[in-house]
């Protein structure tokens, strides 16, 4: 069973492996507000080795990779919302050109790709849409939505481009996984991929937005059950090999996200993501020092060279 410390003996723990703390109170005050488990389990692992604390780690460097890690969720937050804007207006677009604007008519198994092994999922993927246009109509509901009610009482149907609006990230990707081929392939095309490419992009995305959402340590993750599959991109970038033959980065990492973005994010947002990205962790080397901020780009798969070419050369 793990022991309970109190603030001060946190602070005496952290100091009797090696770290500088320049100011007591002030590190006190980070460990009552964030809390240890935060701070020093979440983002000490960079700056520690088999002793302890690297020789010359601060307890600013901690509070700073902290901070980093926090505006890093901000911008990956901000751009994944561009993008989720963007794929919901081509779903709508694409989806009601084919199968029309009433929902009585659309959310049918007839407009997806239905057999023995998705017949479950589309039937909870339309039950799940006809529950939120039922609960957008409840004045009583925290989750009533005038936009859609007003689609209901003035038209008496909702639009898939009005229902959408509603609906969470995940279940668009949802939404995309099962439409009809064609359709999943007009709206690809708009990227330079496959159907299947996209939707596994789409997976990565999402995975990360959920990530930053919850506020969890992000600069470091390593998405568990999503990999991000072959594209013209991760095939035309030189990124380091493992014993195995395949890429070290860019699998499940933040390069992986930055790979997706690069699809799917006009070049102007992608360059405005890069430089916002790029300035983070200028301001945090500039603190951290020019080693430790190796070990952490390490960690995040964005090699100079990886980065350099993904923000520079045309893979479509």
């Amino acid at each position: 069973m793990k022991p309970f410390f109190t603030y001060e003996q946190q602070l005496e723990k952290l100091k009797s492996g090696n770290l500088i703390i320049d100011d007591e109170a002030a590190a006190l005050g980070y460990l009552q507000s964030e809390g240890y488990y935060n701070l020093i389990n979440g983002y000490a692992h960079c700056f520690k080795c088999k002793a302890g604390f690297i020789a010359n780690t601060k307890f600013e460097h901690i509070i700073a990779l902290y901070r980093f890690d926090k505006d890093l969720r901000n911008i990956i937050y901000k751009y994944t919302s561009t993008i989720e804007c963007t794929i919901k207006a081509a779903i709508a677009h694409e989806f009601s050109g084919v199968h029309g604007v009433d929902e009585n008519k659309y959310l049918s198994e007839d407009c997806f790709v239905t057999d023995e092994h998705t017949q479950e999922h589309i039937q909870r993927l339309i039950a799940s849409c006809r529950d939120t246009i039922t609960e957008s109509t409840n004045r009583n509901s925290n989750r009533y939505r005038k936009y859609i009610a007003h689609s209901i009482n003035n038209h008496n149907h909702v639009p898939l481009w009005i229902l959408i609006r509603a609906m969470t990230f995940g279940t668009t990707t949802i939404f995309y996984r099962y439409m009809l081929q064609p359709e999943r392939e007009a709206i690809a095309k708009r990227f330079h991929l496959t159907g299947a490419q996209l939707s596994n992009i789409l997976e990565i995305v999402v995975s990360f937005r959920n990530i930053v959402a919850h506020g969890e340590r992000t600069f470091c993750t390593k998405l568990s059950r999503s990999r991000l599959i072959s594209n013209s991109v991760t095939d035309n970038l030189k990124i380091d090999k493992n014993a195995n033959g395949r890429n070290k980065h860019g699998n499940n990492d933040i390069f992986a996200l930055m790979i997706c973005c690069k699809y799917l994010l006009t070049p102007i947002d992608f360059v405005g993501m890069f430089q916002e990205i790029n300035s983070a962790i200028q301001n945090l080397s500039e603190i951290i020092g020019p080693s430790n901020m190796g070990r952490i780009r390490n960690e995040m798969g964005l090699k100079k060279s990886y980065v350099n070419d993904l923000l520079h050369k045309k893979f479509f």
